[in-house]
C-alpha cells in the first residue's frame, strides 16, 4: 500500500490564503494562489514583530524617538506591506484628505517626514492608508481591514503610552496621529462588512467627542509653540473649503448636479434649523437654556458650509457639546434627539469623502430605530430628516 502524501501545514501563510481557508506556499513577494488569481498578497507580521515594533514612543531600547529597529526585527513580508501602505498614502490617501485652502505640501511632505521619527504616527498613516485601500481594492478589501485594524491598533497604544506626560517634542506628531486615528474611526463602521451596523448612535458620538477632545488639547499646545512649528498653517485657515468632488471611486460627469444637490440640502438643514430655533424659544422646558446652546453649536458648525470655519466644521461638532446634553440623549429627551439628527443630515454635506460617505444615513436608521413613538410635533421633522440622507420615507415607519 502506498505511503500517504505528507501534508505540511502552512502557518506562515498569506492573509488572502488564511481568509479563503487554503494552503498557501508562502511564495514572495506572492504566493501561487494569489498570482493566480490576481490577487494582492501581503503577510501578517510574526507575533514577535507585533510585540517589540510597535506602540511605544521611546521604543525598546529607551531611546526618545523610537524609531523602529531596521532589518532583523521585521520580516520581510512586513517591511513589504508597510512600503505598499506608504506608498498608498503618498500617491493616493494624502490627497484624498487634502481641502480647498489647505497646503497639500503638509500632507504630503512633512507628515510622513514627521512619521519616520514618531512610530505611532506612522502606524496612523498605515492604518488609515489600508483602510483607504479597502474602498479601492474591494476584492481584497477583508486583507486590507485586516491590516487596517492591526495598525489602528498599534496607533492607539502608542498614543496611550505618550499621553500621560506628552512633551512639546511630540505634540505636532501626536495631533497629526489623533487626527488620522479619529479619521479612521469615522469611516471604519461604514467600510468594515463586519461592524455593528446597530450600534448606538449616542456611542459613535462619545467615541468620536474623546478623539477630537485630545486633538484639540494637542491642536492648542502645538500652536503656543509659535511660527516654527512644522504644522505652522495647517488646519488653522478659517476660509478652509469642503471638496464638492466625488471621491476617486464613484467620479463620473455629474460633479455639477451632485455639487447643487449639496448646496440644497444646505439650504435645507438652515430652514429646519430655523424653524427648531423658533420651536426651542417658545418651549418652557426646563432645558430651554441648554437647548440653545446646542442649537447655536450645531448652527455654528453648519453654517459656513462648504468652508470649513473657526469651529472645525460639521465632523466637529461632538467636541464642543457638553455632558449634560449627552445625559439628555441617553435620557431620550425628544428636542435633545432633534438636535443630534440635525447634526446627522448635515454629515450628508461631507458625503464625498471617502470616511464619511454614509455616516450619516447610519446614524439617523440606528437614532430611529432605538425612538419611541414619534410625538405628532415632530413627526414633520422626522420625514424631512429621512428625505435629508436619502431614506424612502415609504419604507421606513
Amino acid at each position: 500500500m502506498p505511503s500517504r502524501r505528507s501534508h505540511t501545514k502552512s502557518r506562515k501563510g498569506c492573509l488572502e490564503c488564511k481568509r479563503r481557508h487554503v494552503k498557501c506556499d508562502e511564495g514572495t513577494p506572492k504566493c501561487t494562489l494569489c498570482k493566480k488569481r490576481r490577487l494582492e498578497c501581503s503577510y501578517p507580521p510574526p507575533q514577535s514583530d507585533l510585540d517589540s515594533s510597535h506602540g511605544s514612543p521611546s521604543g525598546q531600547d529607551g531611546s526618545e524617538s523610537g524609531n523602529r529597529t531596521p532589518g532583523g526585527d521585521q520580516s520581510m513580508q512586513t517591511r513589504m506591506l508597510e512600503m505598499r501602505l506608504f506608498h498608498q498614502y503618498l500617491t493616493s490617501t494624502c490627497h484624498t484628505l487634502s481641502q480647498h485652502g489647505l497646503s497639500a505640501y503638509h500632507l504630503s511632505i512633512i507628515i510622513p517626514r514627521m512619521a519616520t521619527s514618531f512610530p505611532y504616527l506612522l502606524d496612523s498613516i498605515l492604518a488609515l492608508s489600508a483602510l483607504h485601500l479597502a474602498t479601492v481594492e474591494v476584492d481584497n478589501r477583508l486583507t486590507w481591514l485586516d491590516a487596517a485594524v492591526r495598525y489602528q491598533s498599534q496607533a492607539c497604544s502608542g498614543m496611550g503610552k505618550i499621553l500621560p506626560d506628552v512633551t512639546p517634542e511630540h505634540y505636532e506628531s501626536a495631533f497629526v496621529s489623533s487626527v488620522l486615528i479619529f479619521l479612521f474611526a469615522t469611516g471604519f463602521p461604514g467600510i468594515s462588512p463586519e461592524s455593528n451596523q446597530n450600534s448606538s448612535p449616542i456611542s459613535e458620538v462619545l467615541e468620536g467627542r474623546r478623539l477630537i477632545t485630545g486633538t484639540a488639547m494637542l491642536f492648542e499646545r502645538f500652536n503656543e509653540m509659535g511660527v516654527d512649528a512644522k504644522l505652522s498653517g495647517w488646519l488653522c485657515v478659517p476660509d478652509t473649503e469642503e471638496s464638492l468632488e466625488k471621491n476617486e471611486e464613484n467620479s463620473d460627469d455629474s460633479s455639477d448636479d451632485d455639487a447643487k444637490k449639496l448646496h440644497d440640502l444646505h439650504k435645507s438643514i438652515m430652514e429646519s434649523l430655523e424653524k427648531l430655533r423658533v420651536t426651542i424659544g417658545a418651549n418652557g422646558n426646563p432645558n430651554k437654556e441648554l437647548y440653545q446652546t446646542i442649537w447655536q453649536l450645531l448652527h455654528n458648525s453648519i453654517e459656513p458650509w462648504p468652508k470649513i470655519g473657526p469651529h472645525g466644521g460639521v465632523i466637529a461638532w461632538p467636541l464642543f457639546i457638553p455632558e449634560a446634553y449627552i445625559s439628555l440623549l441617553e435620557s431620550g429627551d425628544w428636542v435633545a434627539q432633534i438636535l443630534f439628527l440635525h447634526h446627522a443630515v448635515a454629515l450628508r454635506l461631507m458625503c464625498n469623502r471617502w470616511y464619511v460617505r454614509d455616516r450619516g444615513r447610519r446614524l439617523v436608521l440606528a437614532a430611529l430605530e432605538k425612538l419611541e413613538e414619534i410625538p405628532s410635533e415632530w413627526t414633520e421633522t422626522i420625514s424631512w430628516v429621512k428625505r435629508g440622507v436619502g431614506i424612502d420615507t415609504s419604507l421606513v415607519a
